[in-house]
């Protein structure tokens, strides 16, 4: 039962599923039936006795003259209409002193009932060879003179009920489990159009695992079932899982290529400086240009590793209510003492604003951001750190007055890799601001760019503001 399908199973539990309630309705409607059928039995002969009791009377002697029929008792007769029923529907009924002496009438039962006691208006039943009978006793109220009462009784064999019921019987076995094919097959029926949402799923799955087609994905039409639901999240874990793979291969493209050029300047310095004999002067050139692109080599890699944890390891970094505004002084004090090309660091920080975040990584944000700023600033120009509170987030931004950024490129720099600088003469990785983005999402944040070429970048970071440390 494990290997079977889905399919199998559904159409198996669903067949023993029907097959207990067809089980359960027969011996239900069998059993209803019988109570019915039953209950009309006991209908018919306590109609039966009721009515004959309205057609017995008394006279006194010498009071009666008619047709009809007449037996002697006390000082008078009793008179029974000619219409007085013996038998009607199988029901026989009868005339009897209280002794049980049968003064008129007709029962099967006359031998069998001779010594039981009559009872005022009670059902009461007796099987006899194997046939069932119900009987019903009526006391006649009748001003006889005598103190012994009549009383009429009435039989009715069930036999015409169990006839009925074979009958009833022998229509449920056939229609039922006719009813139970219909359903079984409808079932599986129904269970493969449920379950081919999942078969579409299964192939395609099993498309992206061989590498035939990595863009294939699943029609879930327009219905909003579990099915249709499953397949559209399945399609959107494909998109992500193409785009995850994407980026792998982007990443690792980039990476090589920015590893060609400093590995190629090493080897063609290694090689030049060898080719001869030099000056102590040109081996300590060639050794300050190994440094160099050792440096840009060992700085690329760090990145790359730290960007690389990241994405894959957050849990290295725990989160911790901590004092934004203390960080981002701290952070803005040590980087304005770099001073590079003239360029001063200014910062208008707003006391007491508080997240919950990583130390290390909002320290490495905001030098990331200072940093870009410091390499595409102006000469002599200026470079201004913010942190304000904007409703529920905290805002840290950095502007600068530098050669701005076009508008077509303003979402690239984000990217791994991307400089806006494309003749790479200005150092750096090209994952500073890849990682400020990143950095800021882990925080549950958003980074936002505002710049006009040869005006200047702003860099919005908001984070979201903690209630106090």
């Amino acid at each position: 039962m494990k290997n079977r399908s889905i399919r199998f199973k559904l159409a198996a539990w669903f067949s023993l599923i029907l097959a207990l309630v067809t089980g359960v309705t027969f011996l239900a409607v069998r059993g209803a039936s019988q109570t019915v059928l039953r209950g009309a039995i006991r209908g018919f002969l306590m109609g039966a006795v009721e009515e004959n009791v309205n057609k017995i009377r008394y006279a006194e002697a010498g009071g009666y003259a008619g047709a009809g029929i007449s037996i002697r008792w006390g000082d008078g007769v009793l008179l029974i209409d000619t219409d007085f029923m013996d038998v009607v529907n199988d029901v026989y009924t009868a005339l009897y002193t209280s002794d049980g002496t049968m003064l008129y009438g007709e029962n099967p039962l006359s031998f069998q009932t001779a010594a039981v006691p009559f009872t005022e208006s009670k059902l009461w039943s007796l099987t006899v060879r194997g046939t069932r009978y119900e009987l019903y006793d009526r006391k006649l109220a009748l001003d006889t003179g005598t103190d012994e009462p009549l009383w009429i009784r009435g039989a009715v064999p069930e036999t015409g009920s169990e006839v009925q019921l074979r009958e009833i019987t022998r229509l449920s076995l056939l229609l039922l489990p006719v009813l139970a094919a219909l359903g079984v097959l409808s079932g599986w029926i129904l269970s493969d159009r449920m379950l081919a949402p999942l078969s579409r799923i299964e192939r395609a799955a099993a498309g992206i695992s061989r590498g035939d087609d990595l863009k294939q994905r699943i029609d879930a039409g327009r219905n909003n079932d579990e099915a249709g639901r499953l397949a559209r999240a399945f399609n959107a874990m494909l998109d992500r899982l193409e785009q995850s793979f994407e980026a792998e291969r982007q990443f690792t493209a980039d990476a090589s290529h920015e590893l060609r050029t400093p590995t190629a300047v090493l080897l063609a310095q290694s090689e030049y400086t060898l080719e001869r004999e030099r000056t102590p002067e040109e081996y300590v050139e060639a050794l300050r240009v190994v440094r160099k692109q050792g440096r840009r080599m060992s700085d690329l890699i760090g990145d790359m590793l730290e960007y690389t944890r990241m994405d894959r390891q957050t849990d290295r970094y725990p989160m911790e209510p901590l004092d934004l505004s203390a960080l981002a002084a701290e952070t803005a004090e040590q980087m304005a003492l770099i001073g590079d090309r003239g360029i001063t660091l200014s910062a208008r920080i707003e006391a007491g604003v508080a997240v919950r975040g990583n130390r290390m990584l909002l320290m490495r944000l905001m030098q990331n951001l200072i940093g870009n700023a410091y390499r595409y600033g102006k000469e002599n120009g200026r470079i201004e750190v913010t942190l304000t509170r904007t409703g529920r987030d905290a805002v840290l931004a950095v502007a600068d007055d530098g050669i701005g950024i076009a508008e077509e490129e303003r979402e690239k720099v984000f990217d791994r890799f991307y400089r806006s600088d494309a003749s790479r003469s200005v150092p750096g990785t090209g994952l500073g601001l890849s990682m400020v983005r990143r950095i800021a999402e882990l925080h549950g944040g958003r980074v936002e760019l505002e710049s006009e070429p040869g005006t200047g970048s702003t860099f919005r970071v908001f984070l979201p503001e903690s209630v106090g440390l």
